[in-house]
């Protein structure tokens, strides 16, 4: 392993030197230079500095991004109430993730940007943090943050983790390298049986593998639809005459903003009070959006800087979403929604467990391979619509548009599926306990007191 290592931070930096340029300019796009730069190679300001110090050997999460991040911040709340006095360091990797987060943040977390895979980056923020665990969520492997974090004899973990084909081949292939990594996990909790086969596939028999479902069922609220009604009725008006319809298109991608625009277009002509909800997943998109809506003559107003766009309508057609953190809470608006990421030639798609918490009826396009198994499981309870292509979304919005009852029953069975299938969380906390008490560093209960300084 030792070999491979080096091997790997000999090719690492020079890849990292040629994805720079690319990399400072997501930055600059989306405000990653100006806080905490300095974090992603191991250099913290004074007080951040003093923050990890201060912790008493805390459990490191780390997550990615958006979604990531709001199935960990609610992860360590809920594990905060089981374990009062345990500390938490929360990473991420991306800026819209490090927002979000900070939006998040629960009580007795210091948040970090997670530091670039060289050594000693990765070794500084172990010195500093000193944590008694580390959760990955997802499949998220570096390799020099493995190998220290279990080399300093740190358990290390990976939860909520699910794996693509695509992903599972790509290991496999280089297996010779990964599969001692994976071996070096103390535990791998799966999102299903099919993620759990799969990461067998690579680890062997060595770590124990276990389905717990998606945490992201077990996700609450942060406020309800009422909190967002004065919004609302500022941007699109309010007319007892005319009974208004929201229909929200969430972390739309290129090319599906397009089709989303053409759909209401022709909708808007036989239901005058339908209303759009659009949110583009990056919000740096927001001119080329803007540049859309203007082409089809749409009266639009930006969420961020509470502007009108296009023409100056006393209440607007689309409110577009230009905003990190807040779709969440929009959903609880909507009365239809449609997930993005899944027509218009894009393919993964994207967390529609989301919506259906406030009971949504949801529409999403047929290339949901990200979240093979949520689909799987909304389609199997009849829960949601799947479409193939923009005449379907419009045959399907306009169905549920003249038949409020059948926009009803879809979301009150989403809302259903939701909470048959919670639980994930208390699952993998039980086991994530035994591994820290395993490690002679057990998780310290209510009763327990914290040093002070430490």
């Amino acid at each position: 392993m030792i070999i491979k290592l080096a091997i790997y931070n000999l090719i690492f930096p020079l890849a990292f030197l040629l994805y720079l340029p690319f990399f400072i300019r997501k930055l600059l796009r989306r405000g990653g230079l100006r806080h905490g730069f300095g974090e992603r190679f191991g250099i913290f300001r004074a007080g951040k500095k003093r923050s990890l110090q201060s912790l008493d050997r805390p459990v490191w999460i780390h997550a990615v991004s958006v979604g990531e991040v709001v199935a960990a911040t609610g992860f360590v709340e809920r594990w905060q109430q089981r374990s009062p006095n345990l500390q938490f360091v929360l990473s991420t990797t991306t800026t819209t993730g490090h927002q979000e987060a900070r939006r998040r943040l629960p009580k007795n977390t210091v948040l970090i940007y997670s530091p670039i895979d060289f050594l000693f980056p990765v070794f500084r923020t172990l010195a500093l943090a000193r944590p008694r665990l580390l959760v990955v969520f997802e499949v998220e492997i570096w390799p020099n943050l493995i190998f220290l974090t279990t080399r300093l004899r740190i358990p290390a973990t990976l939860v909520n983790a699910r794996l693509s084909d695509r992903s599972a081949r790509g290991y496999a292939r280089h297996s010779w390298f990964f599969r001692p990594l994976f071996q070096r996990l103390s535990w791998i909790s799966a999102q299903s049986e099919e993620d759990a086969r799969r990461l067998r596939g690579i680890v062997g028999e060595k770590v124990a593998v276990d389905a717990c479902n998606t945490m992201k069922f077990d996700q609450t609220p942060d406020r309800e639809a009422t909190d967002l009604q004065p919004f609302i009725e500022q941007m699109f008006g309010a007319d007892p005459e005319q009974p208004r319809t929201i229909w929200l298109a969430g972390s739309t991608h290129p090319g599906e903003e397009e089709l989303v625009l053409r759909v209401f277009c022709a909708l808007k002509a036989r239901f005058p009070g339908l209303k759009l909800i659009l949110a583009p997943r990056h919000h740096e998109r927001t001119k080329e959006v803007e540049a859309c809506l203007r082409n089809h003559r749409l009266d639009y107003r930006l969420r961020r800087e509470r502007e009108t766009g296009g023409q100056t309508a006393a209440s607007a057609d689309v409110l577009l979403l230009n905003t990190t953190g807040e779709l969440f809470d929009f959903y609880a608006a909507a009365d239809l929604v449609y997930v993005g990421k899944s027509l218009a030639g894009n393919s993964g798609g994207h967390n529609i467990i989301e919506p259906a918490i406030f009971g949504k009826p949801i529409i999403h396009g047929e290339k949901m391979d990200n979240f093979r198994l949520v689909a799987h499981l909304f389609k199997q309870a009849a829960a949601c619509l799947e479409v193939a292509d923009e005449q379907q979304l419009h045959t399907a919005l306009a169905t549920l548009l003249e038949q409020p009852e059948q926009r009803s029953e879809l979301g009150r069975r989403a809302r259903q599926l939701v909470e048959q299938n919670r639980g994930a969380m208390e699952k993998t906390l039980e086991r994530l306990e035994k591994v820290a008490k395993n490690s002679g560093l057990p998780i310290p209960t209510e009763a327990s007191s914290l040093p002070a300084g430490k």
